[in-house]
């Protein structure tokens, strides 16, 4: 009796699995995700720095300026959120390389309100992608309640 085996090679977020075994390959990873944990002002345009970092896996995201500089070539997916505190307005602007791309938006009158939204883009190693927030509300963070995030990772490489 002949036994068939059937071997399935996938390669998918950077690993080959054959017949069941998972290994790494040389596609690089890359993803950060970061939040804010005090409140800021928005009354004026300012950059928001996310402060508390989770993931920074190939270290593209920095804390202390809140850009992400993407270090390699490919098609990126990246998310934000925000939540404004107090009645007015809340405008949270992604810019790519100092060129606005996109924008979330609150408009609050009583209560709290959400501001979110995401993006999938082609980057070059070096493109640096940050968050403005301007209106007259204030964009919500404490240490122990984290609503204001900016998220991103690598979806697919591009090899030059």
């Amino acid at each position: 009796m002949f036994q068939i085996m059937m071997f399935v090679f996938t390669v998918l977020a950077g690993c080959l699995v054959t017949a069941g075994h998972v290994r790494q390959t040389d596609v690089p990873r890359v993803a950060f995700s970061a939040g804010l944990t005090k409140s800021l002002n928005v009354s004026e345009h300012v950059n928001v720095t996310f402060d508390r970092v989770w993931v920074n896996v190939g270290n593209g995201y920095n804390p202390t300026t809140g850009v992400f500089t993407a270090p390699h070539d490919g098609t990126y997916s990246i998310m934000y959120h925000g939540l404004a505190e107090y009645d007015g307005t809340l405008w949270l602007d992604l810019y790519k390389n100092s060129n606005y791309l996109s924008s979330a938006y609150a408009h609050i009158t009583g209560q709290y309100g959400a501001a979110s939204n995401s993006i999938v883009l082609a980057l070059t190693a070096g493109d640096e992608l940050y968050i403005t927030g301007h209106g007259s509300s204030i964009l919500y963070g404490l240490p122990d309640d984290v609503y204001a995030t900016f998220t991103g990772y690598l979806l697919f490489y591009a090899a030059s």
